[in-house]
């Protein structure tokens, strides 16, 4: 009877959730972030952006929206990595978190402030439209008056995307590749004036292009 009481008891204790560490490996998020950026090309594989403009991003965010290192000691440019690893290949918060050796709650909360931070610089980059003739119109005979009109110019561009299993057949585009149709406009200082995103990949340019004029 002793034994099977005792048994009973061990099992129960195995059945018992326990706190063990799990994110315990050497190859901490720092170290990882400060081995990628020390090679242009992975660079640009996982972030998808040469390292001195992870960089200058990294800067602009310290600098015009206050987001500093963590009191746990995580940098700004391991926030930035996580950020950028998630929206440049739709990782899943779990694999980020076991890459950066992080908890999922801790991506999660990073993510959210990247985001809000990329997102308060908006005004900055993404000007509105000025009427006035460009100044390299007006001094360039080659295209003044013929280009006095002209205020920019617009492309189009497919950005890959995570979308639900049943509108999949709508977002892919003709490579065979699940992406979003974007639209944008830009003057000619290579300022964004204007930018369209959402669109199916299967969706025409021109469908897109009329339904922004006619906005």
């Amino acid at each position: 009877m002793g034994i099977y009481l005792a048994l009973e008891i061990v099992a129960a204790e195995e059945d018992v959730p326990r706190n063990i560490p799990c994110r315990t490996s050497r190859l901490q998020g720092r170290y990882y972030i400060e081995e990628v950026l020390g090679n242009d090309t992975r660079c640009y594989e996982n972030f998808r952006m040469n390292p001195h403009v992870f960089h200058n991003l990294c800067d602009t965010l310290r600098a015009n929206c206050g987001i500093r290192n963590s009191r746990n000691g995580m940098t700004v440019d391991e926030m930035v990595g996580m950020f950028l690893m998630v929206v440049a290949h739709s990782t899943r918060l779990a694999v980020v978190a076991e890459r950066f050796q992080h908890s999922k709650e801790t991506v999660s909360r990073v993510i959210k402030v990247i985001a809000h931070g990329i997102h308060s610089l908006s005004p900055t980059y993404i000007r509105r439209r000025n009427v006035d003739v460009q100044l390299e119109i007006q001094s360039c005979r080659k295209w003044y008056p013929f280009f006095q009109n002209c205020i920019g110019a617009i492309d189009g561009t497919h950005v890959s995307a995570c979308v639900p299993s049943s509108v999949r057949g709508a977002y892919r585009d003709r490579n065979n590749e699940i992406t979003q149709n974007a639209l944008s406009a830009c003057s000619h200082d290579m300022m964004f004036t204007y930018v369209v995103t959402g669109w199916e990949g299967s969706a025409h340019d021109s469908r897109i292009l009329s339904d922004a004029v006619t906005l």
